[in-house]
């Protein structure tokens, strides 16, 4: 089996309804106990504010506000693994940027699914995004990628679970 990576363009899909939805939903329903979910601590950081900037603008109920990030923090605890953003990963994060130009939270996105995957060497770890520049850099770094916005995305993620 795969691990999977999520950005948070991946993650915000999970509890906002948006193209790609079904598809992470998909990706994260009933998983098995060899299924590996990963996002570094800059993904709790950017949801969050997402949410509550949401929110402050009055495109969010507080109260939706509220429920969706004690959702997202109970799956943080129950589902997915935190990646820590440390020097390693900084460092790296700014390799990414000056090899192929990425913004700097992508860069760190990137930086930390590169280094999972070179802990892991042996299976596929696979960026979930559908951050196009991202998905470009994934890629050329060796690593798989899932776009839940892409065309066959549903598949892709039947195929996947059957590694």
């Amino acid at each position: 089996m795969p691990v999977f990576y999520l950005d948070t363009s991946a993650l915000v899909k999970r509890y906002r309804s948006e193209a790609g939805t079904d598809v992470v939903e998909q990706l994260l329903k009933n998983p098995r106990p060899e299924d590996r979910f990963f996002l570094s601590f800059l993904s709790i950081l950017e949801l969050t504010s997402g949410i509550l900037r949401l929110a402050k603008a009055g495109q969010l109920r507080d109260a939706t506000a509220t429920q969706v990030l004690a959702q997202f923090r109970s799956a943080v605890r129950e589902l997915y693994n935190v990646w820590p953003l440390s020097e390693e990963v900084a460092v790296s994060a700014v390799a990414m940027v000056e090899q192929h130009k990425l913004r700097s939270a992508d860069a760190l996105h990137l930086a930390a699914a590169q280094t999972i995957a070179d802990l892991a060497p042996a299976g596929l770890t696979v960026m979930v995004t559908s951050d196009r520049e991202l998905l470009t850099a994934a890629e050329a770094v060796r690593l798989g990628v899932l776009d839940p916005q892409a065309s066959g995305a549903a598949e892709k993620v039947k195929e996947l679970r059957r590694k």
